[in-house]
């Protein structure tokens, strides 16, 4: 695979996209007309590395985040995995919770490690250290009805985490939560992140998000999505969003995604 240069090293990509592209058929007064949702997209995600995919809905964020993990393969050109980052070592964080009502939180986190045949014994310890991590040890034999919806998505979150990914693709994990709730969940999800250094590709469409998480962003047009310029986001962790640095890359973004 092709490596990567900056000031300090040469790393190979954890993931590399190649001209890839994805058509769509929809009907209008009619016979079927085809089009693109994306069109020659080139990335490559470094390993470790906060990737966000910033854009305005309907230019195909979703779509580029399910065609990296496998989920849609129905795409022209390439995705390449390096040699940590197989499709066996992903997990997926999605928007609406994907949680199974008639299995407990234990049991919804326990159920990622019984696809991977892990056994039962190794699955308790495991399910047990995400939830105390995540603060829903006390939630174990609970449902998701009987949980707020923050719950509910540290559920979703421990899930992706049991596995002890290499790779997390996540899509608008916050986007059902209300801000404070958003606020702390992100604050987590960076100390884990912090820790552990998986590689994180995450779509959003808020671009203080995008900022406060992000090592670089991508910024995607209109459908048919295109790579409109990638920003690498050198602000010191923890990012302030009342501070001038903090408002200039928010100005930046903001401006490019309005032309």
């Amino acid at each position: 695979m092709r490596a990567w240069k900056n000031n300090l090293f040469f790393m190979n990509p954890a993931i590399s996209l190649q001209q890839v592209s994805k058509a769509y058929t929809e009907r209008a007064n009619g016979p079927h007309n085809r089009g693109l949702a994306l069109e020659h997209i080139h990335i490559d995600i470094m390993p470790g590395e906060f990737f966000v995919l910033l854009g305005p809905s309907g230019c195909g964020k979703s779509t580029l985040l399910r065609i990296m993990s496998g989920l849609d393969v129905s795409y022209e050109g390439s995705v390449a995995f390096g040699e940590e980052a197989s499709l066996s070592r992903i997990s997926f964080v999605f928007q609406q919770f994907a949680l199974f009502p008639w299995l407990t939180v234990f049991e919804n986190v326990e159920l990622a490690l019984i696809a991977r045949n892990v056994s039962a014994e190794a699955r308790v310890e495991k399910v047990k250290n995400e939830l105390k991590l995540l603060g829903l040890e006390k939630s174990a034999h609970a449902y998701p009805r009987e949980l707020s919806g923050g719950m509910r998505q540290r559920v979703g979150i421990a899930r992706a985490l049991v596995t002890d990914p290499r790779v997390i693709f996540m899509d608008e994990p916050f986007s059902e939560l209300d801000s404070f709730t958003a606020v702390q969940l992100r604050k987590e999800l960076l100390d884990i992140w912090q820790k552990r250094r998986p590689t994180v590709v995450m779509v959003t469409h808020i671009i203080t998000e995008a900022i406060e998480l992000a090592d670089r962003i991508a910024v995607l047009t209109q459908r048919p999505g295109k790579i409109k310029k990638t920003f690498t986001n050198s602000l010191p962790r923890p990012r302030h969003q009342r501070s001038e640095p903090f408002w200039r890359l928010e100005d930046e973004l903001y401006e490019t995604l309005k032309q």
